[in-house]
C-alpha cells in the first residue's frame, strides 16, 4: 500500500476549513445551520459516506436549548454519516456552531484568511478546524487505498456552544451506539482529553423592599443583601470546595479541585438608580468532579444558601437553569491508548492525558450511551471565543498523522 503525499491533504483542509468558516454558524440563534448541514453533507458523500440529515425537533429544544424561544424559525440538523460496516464503531464528532465574533477583531471574523502559516477567522479553532482536519485525513486514507474493518462514523452537530442540544438528542434517540468517539475539540496536537467536569449553573434571587431611592430608610436593599448572601457563600463554600480533589490528571493543579465561579450575571430588577432594589440576582457557576454526585451538589448548595438567607435576615430562592454531569472515560481504553501511541510514534512527541475543566459533548456518549469518548483535535491553546481567532496549518499536518494513525490502528482489516 503505497504512502500519500501529506502535503496535499493539509491543502485540501485548508480549503474545507476556509469554506466552512466562510458559513457563519452563530449560535444563537442558529444562523446559517442549513446551509453548513448541507454543504457538509455534499462532502461526505463526495468521500463514499452514506450521509442522513436528522432535524432536532424544536419540542426538544424548547426543553433543552438555554436561548429558547430564540431557536425558534432556525431549524437545526445532525450531519451524520457512515462508511462501512459492523463493529468496531469508530465515531468521529465535531460540532459546526460557533460563538458571536464579538468586538476587537483586525480581520473579518467570517472571510478567512491565512498569513503566516496561520488561518484566522471565527471556529477556525474551535471547532471547524477539527472537522476540516478530520475529513482530509479521511480521503488521504480512502485515497491511498485503505481497507478497513467496521464502521467510521462522522457526526457534525449544532449547539454545543449551548449545552450539546445536538449531541444530546442523537445519543437520547440512539442513532447509533459507537464503540469509540472521537470529539475534534481543539485539545492541540499533543492533548487527549479523557472526559470533563461536570456543571450546574444557576441564579440565586435575593429579595428586599423596593422604594424610591430618596427615602431609602423606607426600603430594604436587595442589592446590600445580595452582596451579604454573596460573599459569606463564598467565605464558607471555598473551604468545602478546597477540600475535595479529583484522581484525574489535570493541567492545572486548581483543576483538580470542583470551583465556584459566581457573580458572572447580575442585576437588579429595577435597573433604575433612583430606586432601592427590591430584589437582586446574580448566578452561580459550580463546576462538579468526577467524583461528586451532581443532585447531591445541588442540595448542598440550596441548603447553604437558605442557612446563610436566614443569618442575614433575608429572603431568597435559587433557581437552577441547567445541570451537566461529569464525564470520564478510563485513562486505559484502547482509544486513549491508542491516541497516545499515535501522538508518540508520529510525532515524535510526549502525549498528555487529562480531565478538561470546560464541558464538551462527550458527556452525551460516555453517560447515556456507555461510549468510550475522548477529545483530540487541532487548534490553538486560549484563542477560542477570542477576537482574531485562528489556527495553525502545523496543527492541522499534525492532527492529520494522528487521526490517520487513529482510523488505521482501530479500523484496520
Amino acid at each position: 500500500m503505497s504512502q500519500v503525499n501529506l502535503g496535499r491533504y493539509v491543502d485540501e483542509a485548508v480549503k474545507l476549513l476556509k469554506d466552512m468558516v466562510s458559513i457563519p454558524t452563530v449560535n444563537p440563534p442558529g444562523d446559517h445551520y442549513v446551509e453548513f448541514a448541507e454543504y457538509a453533507k455534499n462532502v461526505l458523500e463526495g468521500l463514499g459516506f452514506e450521509v442522513s440529515l436528522i432535524e432536532v425537533p424544536e419540542s426538544f429544544l424548547d426543553q433543552y436549548y438555554p436561548y429558547a424561544p430564540a431557536h425558534r424559525g432556525y431549524p437545526r440538523y445532525v450531519v451524520y454519516a457512515r462508511l462501512g460496516k459492523g463493529r468496531p464503531i469508530l465515531h468521529f464528532n465535531g460540532h459546526y456552531d460557533v460563538v458571536p465574533a464579538g468586538s476587537g477583531w483586525t480581520k473579518e471574523p467570517f472571510k478567512p484568511v491565512v498569513e503566516d502559516g496561520r488561518i484566522y477567522g471565527r471556529g477556525t479553532t474551535d471547532m471547524k478546524g477539527g472537522i476540516a482536519t478530520f475529513l482530509a485525513a479521511v480521503r488521504s486514507l480512502l485515497d491511498e487505498g485503505a481497507s478497513l474493518r467496521g464502521t467510521l462514523e462522522v457526526a457534525l452537530v449544532p449547539d454545543e456552544e449551548a449545552g450539546g442540544a445536538g449531541t444530546r438528542y442523537f445519543a437520547v434517540k440512539k442513532f447509533s451506539v459507537p464503540d469509540y468517539v472521537v470529539i475534534g475539540e481543539p485539545s492541540t496536537s499533543s492533548i487527549v482529553s479523557i472526559g470533563h467536569k461536570g456543571m450546574v449553573r444557576g441564579i440565586v434571587r435575593v429579595f428586599g423592599k423596593q422604594v424610591h431611592g430618596s427615602v431609602p430608610w423606607l426600603g430594604d436593599n436587595a442589592f446590600i443583601k445580595a452582596a451579604k448572601v454573596a460573599l459569606r457563600f463564598l467565605e464558607l463554600y471555598e473551604p468545602v470546595l478546597k477540600s475535595r480533589k479529583t484522581s484525574a490528571p489535570v493541567i492545572f493543579e486548581e483543576g483538580a479541585h470542583p470551583t465556584i465561579n459566581i457573580g458572572g450575571y447580575a442585576e437588579s430588577t429595577s435597573r433604575k438608580d433612583n430606586i432601592v432594589p427590591g430584589e437582586f440576582r446574580f448566578s452561580i457557576d459550580r463546576r462538579v468532579i468526577p467524583e461528586e454526585n451532581i443532585d447531591s451538589v445541588v442540595e448542598e448548595m440550596r441548603e447553604l444558601l437558605s442557612k446563610i438567607g436566614s443569618e442575614v435576615s433575608t429572603s431568597l430562592s435559587v433557581e437552577i437553569l441547567s445541570k451537566v454531569e461529569p464525564s470520564m472515560t478510563p485513562a486505559s481504553s484502547p482509544i486513549v491508548k491508542t491516541l497516545e501511541t499515535c501522538i508518540s510514534e508520529e510525532l515524535s512527541a510526549s502525549p498528555r492525558v487529562f480531565l478538561s475543566l470546560g464541558r464538551n459533548d462527550s458527556v452525551y456518549y460516555t453517560n447515556i450511551l456507555g461510549s468510550h469518548a475522548v477529545s483530540y483535535g487541532p487548534g490553538v491553546e486560549d484563542v477560542a471565543h477570542t477576537p482574531d481567532e485562528y489556527t495553525t496549518i502545523e496543527e492541522i499536518e499534525k492532527t492529520i498523522k494522528v487521526y490517520r494513525c487513529c482510523v488505521r490502528r482501530l479500523l484496520s482489516a
